[in-house]
This record gives C-alpha cells, sequence and structure tokens, in this order.
C-alpha cells in the first residue's frame, strides 16, 4: 500500500482578529470587534496585515478610505475607541430621544456645539468586512455599459415611473451624472472620500434597469439584444433586480437613505408583476421597516443648520422623502386590506407631512417647492396623492373589521363610506370619474390610465367596505354587487388605455378577481337576491374572462384567476336557472333561524326542502327586512380530514391554488345550499366550498360537521 503524499497546506489569509482565532469566537470584523468589546479586550483587537490590506472601509457618511495599516482611531473624524466605545452594538435606533443612544448623542452635540451626531449628518464610522469592497465592485461591474443605462433610464421614465412615481426624472437624472463622475475613482486603489448618495445609488439603478427590461415596448432599441447573451428580457429584469437587492444588503442598517428605499419600492413593484405576492408583502415589510430605521417617517428640523444656498436642495429632498413614504403607505394599506394580512406600516407614529403637488424641477437649487395650481398640467405624483385621499378612510374600516360583527359597526362603516363618496366628488378636474377634464390628456398619456387604475380602486375599497357585512345586511349584498360592477367597468377601460408591455401588470388580474369573486359569491349564496342586476354583472364577468385570456401568456395571474371565475360562473348561472324556471315561492334556503336547527340525514329526509323555520310560514314576514342572527352552532373545517369536498375533476387529495387571491377566509358565517341540501358554513368560510365536484354530497353527509344542517 502506498503511503499517502502529505497534503499541502494552505496559506490562507484569517479575516478574524487574533483574540478571536485563538479563542475560537465568532468575529464580526469590526475594529475593534464586538466579542473583544464585550470580552474586555479592545485594547488588543488586531487584524493580520494582509487582511488589512485586502479591505475597504464605507463609512456611514459614504467616506470609502483605501488600504491603510493605521487604526481606525488614528482617523481624525472618528472618536478614538477608547474613549467613545462603539454603542451600535446594542441596536439603539438612530431616531428618537426617548433611549440611551439619544441622549449621548444630545449630549455630544451640546459639548460640540454642532449636528455632527445628527442622522443627516453621521460620522461614526463603521468598518466592513474585508471582503465588502470586493462584493461591491463585483456587482458593480454587471451593470450594463453606460449607453445602455441610459436607454433602460429613458424607458424606465416613459414606461414605468407613471405607475407609482416614486423616482423623478429631474431628481434622478443628477445622481445618475454624479455616479458617472466618481465612477473612475471607486475602482481606483485608493478611492478619495466619496459620498454615501453615491455608494447605494448603484443599488436604485439596479432595480431601474431591471423594471425597464420588464416593461420593454415592442419597439424598443435593438442594440439592446446585445445584452441578451441568450437569454430573454424577463430573466434579465430578475438578473438585475437580484444584484441590486444583493448590493443593498451589503450596507449596513445604520447607512440605509432614501435611493435604498426606493430601490426596496422598485423590488417590491417588479416582484408583484412577475407573481410573487408574498415575497412583495414580505419585501413591503421590510422596506417600511427600513424607511423607518432611515428616518424617512420623521420630519426633519435639520434645515435649521443648512446654508441659505443648500436650503432649495434640502427641501426638494424631503419632498422627495415624503413621496416615497406616501408610496409605501398606499402599497401597505392596499395588500394589507386585499390579502387580509396585517398592516406593516404604523402611520400613528409618523411624523412626517402630506408632500406637495409641485413638479420638481431640473436644478433644485434655484427653486423651492410650491403647490400646483388647479389651472396647471397635473404632475405623475397627483394621481397617487388622490389615491391617498381615497384610501384614508380604509385604516378605519379595518379596525372595525376585528371582532364580531354589529349594526353599530355597519352604520360606522356607511359613514366611511359616505366620506369616500364626498371625496369622490372633491376630485381633480383631470381625475374626476365623470364629467372628465380631457385637456391634457394628449400631453400627458398617463393620465388615462392613471385616472382609469384610481376608479377601480376607489371602487374596489368601496365594495371591500360592503364585502364586510354582505352576509348580515342585504344592503351590502347590492352594494357589493354595483361597486363590484363598477370595478370590472374600470379594469376594461384601464386595459384598453394599456400598451401590451404593460399587460403584465398586476392590478389587472388582481383587481378583476377581487371584484368578481365577490359578484358571483353573493349569487351563489343568494340566488333568489338581485336578481335584476344578474344579467348586467355576467355580462362584465364574461368580457373579464376573455380579457384575461388574451393575456394570460404574459400576466402570472391570468389564468388561475380566468379559471377560478369560470367555475364560479357556472355554479351563478346553474342556480339562477333554478330560480327562473321555478314556480315554488320558496324564500331563500341562506336564512337561518335562531333556534337550534335539527339534524337530519340527507339520505333519510326526503322533504328537506319542504321544512322551513316557523317564521317564514306566516303571511307578514317580511323577508327583506330580516336579518339573520348568529350561527348557534359553530364548525371549524379544520376540525375534521373531510370538512372541505375537492375541486370538480379532481381526486381526493387534490387542492386548487388560488393563494395569489385576497378572498380567503375574509367572510362572515352563512348557511347556503348545494344540490337541493343545506350547509351551516363557519365563520372562516372559504368560497371555494362553492366549487363542490357534480355528485355533491355524496360522501360527505352523515361522515362528519360538514354538510349536515338540514332545516
Amino acid at each position: 500500500m502506498q503511503s499517502q503524499r502529505p497534503r499541502k497546506q494552505r496559506n490562507r489569509i484569517s479575516f478574524s482578529c487574533t483574540n478571536c482565532r485563538q479563542g475560537k469566537y465568532r468575529c464580526d470584523r469590526r475594529t475593534p470587534c464586538s466579542t473583544c468589546v464585550r470580552r474586555d479586550t479592545h485594547e488588543s483587537c488586531q487584524y493580520e496585515e494582509a487582511a488589512v490590506a485586502s479591505s475597504r472601509r464605507i463609512s456611514s457618511t459614504g467616506q470609502a478610505t483605501g488600504p491603510s495599516k493605521k487604526s481606525i482611531s488614528a482617523d481624525p473624524r472618528r472618536p478614538d475607541s477608547s474613549k467613545s466605545p462603539d454603542i451600535s452594538i446594542f441596536g439603539y435606533s438612530k431616531m428618537g430621544a426617548n433611549h440611551t443612544l439619544a441622549i449621548l448623542n444630545e449630549l455630544s452635540r451640546v459639548d460640540s456645539a454642532s449636528n455632527a451626531l445628527q442622522k443627516d449628518h453621521i460620522s461614526i464610522t463603521m468598518p466592513r468586512s474585508p471582503s465588502y469592497y470586493d462584493n461591491y465592485l463585483r456587482l458593480l461591474r454587471g451593470l450594463p455599459p453606460r449607453l445602455y443605462v441610459y436607454i433602460l433610464v429613458d424607458i424606465f421614465f416613459e414606461q414605468v415611473n407613471w405607475q407609482y412615481s416614486i423616482v423623478d426624472r429631474n431628481y434622478f437624472m443628477p445622481q445618475l451624472t454624479d455616479f458617472y463622475k466618481a465612477l473612475p475613482s471607486i475602482f481606483s486603489e485608493d478611492p478619495p472620500e466619496t459620498s454615501h448618495d453615491v455608494f447605494t445609488f448603484p443599488s436604485l439603478l439596479f432595480q431601474v434597469v431591471g423594471s425597464a427590461f420588464q416593461f420593454l415596448p415592442p419597439d424598443y432599441d435593438r442594440s439592446l439584444d446585445d445584452l441578451r447573451m441568450g437569454r430573454s428580457f424577463d430573466d434579465l429584469a430578475k438578473s438585475y433586480s437580484d444584484s441590486g437587492i444583493e448590493m443593498l444588503a451589503l450596507f449596513e442598517k445604520d447607512n440605509l437613505n432614501l435611493s435604498s428605499v426606493q430601490a426596496g419600492f422598485l423590488r417590491v413593484a417588479l416582484l408583484k408583476s412577475f407573481g410573487y405576492v408574498l415575497e412583495a408583502y414580505r419585501m413591503v415589510g421590510q422596506v417600511v421597516a427600513d424607511s423607518e430605521e432611515a428616518g424617512l417617517n420623521i420630519e426633519s428640523d435639520g434645515l435649521q443648520a443648512e446654508s441659505v444656498e443648500l436650503t432649495p436642495s434640502r427641501l426638494w429632498y424631503h419632498e422627495m422623502r415624503r413621496r416615497v413614504m406616501v408610496n409605501l403607505w398606499l402599497w401597505d394599506s392596499q395588500m394589507s386590506i386585499v390579502l387580509g394580512k396585517p398592516s406593516k406600516a404604523n402611520a400613528g407614529n409618523w411624523s412626517i407631512t402630506l408632500p406637495l403637488d409641485a413638479p420638481i424641477p431640473g436644478d433644485q437649487s434655484q427653486t423651492i417647492p410650491m403647490e400646483r395650481q388647479p389651472h396647471e398640467k397635473p404632475t405623475q405624483f397627483t394621481h397617487r396623492l388622490v389615491e391617498y385621499q381615497m384610501l384614508s378612510q380604509l385604516p378605519g374600516v379595518q379596525k372595525l373589521i376585528h371582532g364580531e360583527f354589529n349594526p353599530h359597526n355597519f352604520a360606522q362603516i356607511q359613514k366611511h363610506e359616505q366620506k369616500m363618496r364626498n371625496l369622490v366628488e372633491e376630485l381633480p378636474p383631470a381625475f374626476r370619474f365623470e364629467n372628465t377634464d380631457t385637456q391634457w390628456d394628449l400631453e400627458c398619456p398617463w393620465i388615462k390610465t392613471q385616472r382609469e387604475y384610481s376608479c377601480g380602486t376607489t371602487n374596489l375599497s368601496l365594495m371591500v367596505m360592503h364585502r364586510y357585512a354582505m352576509f348580515h345586511i342585504p344592503q351590502s349584498r347590492t352594494e357589493v354587487i354595483k361597486c363590484g360592477i363598477e370595478v370590472l367597468k374600470a379594469q376594461e377601460r384601464h386595459f384598453r388605455t394599456l400598451s401590451v408591455q404593460h399587460h403584465k401588470l398586476y392590478a389587472l388580474a388582481f383587481f378583476t378577481l377581487e371584484a368578481a369573486a365577490a359578484i358571483m359569491v353573493v349569487f351563489i349564496a343568494y340566488p333568489s337576491e338581485n336578481r335584476d342586476l344578474f344579467a348586467e354583472a355576467m355580462v362584465h364577468i364574461k368580457a373579464s374572462i376573455a380579457r384575461l385570456s388574451s393575456i394570460e401568456t404574459a400576466n402570472a395571474f391570468a389564468r388561475p384567476v380566468k379559471e377560478l371565475m369560470q367555475l364560479l360562473k357556472v355554479r351563478a348561472e346553474n342556480l339562477h336557472k333554478e330560480i327562473e324556471f321555478s314556480h315554488d315561492s320558496k324564500p331563500p334556503h341562506l336564512l337561518q333561524d335562531s333556534r337550534t336547527p335539527s339534524y337530519h340525514s340527507a339520505n333519510t329526509n326526503t322533504n328537506a326542502q319542504e321544512i322551513k323555520p316557523p317564521h317564514w310560514q306566516t303571511a307578514s314576514f317580511d323577508f327583506a327586512a330580516y336579518t339573520p342572527p348568529a350561527l348557534a352552532h359553530e364548525f371549524s373545517h379544520s376540525d375534521t380530514s373531510n370538512s372541505t369536498p375537492p375541486i370538480s375533476g379532481a381526486g381526493e387529495n387534490a387542492a386548487f391554488d388560488f393563494s395569489c387571491g385576497g378572498i380567503i377566509n375574509q367572510y362572515g358565517p352563512i348557511a347556503t345550499v348545494v344540490d337541493n341540501v343545506y350547509y351551516t358554513v363557519p365563520d372562516t368560510w372559504d368560497p371555494m366550498i362553492l366549487l363542490e365536484r357534480a355528485d355533491g354530497t355524496e360522501g360527505y353527509v352523515g361522515g362528519g360537521g360538514y354538510g349536515q344542517d338540514i332545516y
């Protein structure tokens, strides 16, 4: 047996400090590291020369320093670590005034008579790992060449930015110019001091490039084909967006700023239009947390320390901060209401004021923000302020949704509805839903799309208000249908204003799902009501299905939404036909007696349809004014393995994935009838129950708590 050749040991660079390496502790590679600070050995915290030589540091003011053998405390911009320990490891917020770091910063401000420790001018350096700067440069090299970047930036502002107005061209282009001016020094061996805004700007630029590829028009500049390398433009969009997120992860939370928050917002928009709704929802929460950590939610008083020359630019900077926070609140509110998930933005703790509806000039140093006059041309951000005014009623409704339903809550919902309808009457002329001022439609082609989008979201919000009470109040069921029809009409008009590259917008399918599902659930659960609206509703349902069929190759939501709508439509039409041809004047099946119902087997009770609560058997009974009481019995679908029947045409364990919708578990208790059998449905009612297989109750009746409540 041959002797094995001794393995040659590699001479690897150790990036841990000498104390952590010898004691086998985890090292965070700071100077001094947090482990040495806790063990009171920070004075001997040192690194190998090779590791120091290969590292770069980016301070929280955005200043990069080259390789240096000096200790961090030798930096004249940083207090000596032995005199001013780094307490950032404890996780204190950089904002606010009621914690230890805040009062220490206030003490330092008083002692130095400066604002050096305020958020806008942080000077505490945050050393990074030696590989940090190398990763930053590696990602930076992944940007397209400058010529292609400018082409893609133009596409972004023409095709994408008007959707949410998270970035402004006149604010973005000077940042792009400054970035390319600083680019040679960033790649130099010994880069000079560079602002932190310049270092974080590429994370936003990556998202802009990715969004431009996502909505590339058919007549795009064919020179962009050079960047494809055999990949699709959607793949390029995802790749550049991923690079932007990877770069964003390199920055410390203390170094977050406006550009990094804008980058996160554009990432959310990209995820939603690609069909990643849950990931987008989680990303919204992260962006909201980052914006609060960066202090964008707090009205800054830093202008007091600015010179007169810098005041206009700082005013426009604060306007951009306010715009970003309005956009974040809108997205968080809409997603939490539609998806039924908790809200991430606690606007009650925000002290920031609303932004002005003012066009941002090319040179922000010469003018100050001034409110746009009503007769002047709208800006791309105008419709976001309109959205904010309309949706400002949603948080109040959301608070009412929690807990048991009661008539008092319904009265409050009606108050919020009336407030929203009053706001609709006060809309700017260019954004009115009726008697619209169209003088700017040719000069600003995005106004038509924004107007129809706002019309859809406003009617969707009204529908959501009544959807909460539609299983308790007959008037709410009627309003759900009427508002839902208006949403579908607005969706059709919105679709006609869009170009083919915008067919992948999530709202085209998502809002259609919300409206159509609510409409057809009312018709299925209450087939004897609102029969005068059935024909009109079905016209728009069928038009919506045809519209979704035309975009299903481009839109990630279109196919599942279309399939769900088709199943619900068939069920609603069948029930409507049964009512049409029925000569029996039976009351609707869905009202439930307040008495404890008697339970029978569907196989033995042949006269189940003729058994009626005593309230219905009197001639004076007014069904229109009857409100169903709370259920005497409550069942949970998760309690029994056979509680939820399978989908039509599927196996016993089949499941239909409609997780992209927001209609699950958002309705109240009802009773429904399927195939002439009454069902009591629990509070956590799922509309998927209405999509049962053709054999109805076979295999379910008598075998559990589902399908046994028969009058």
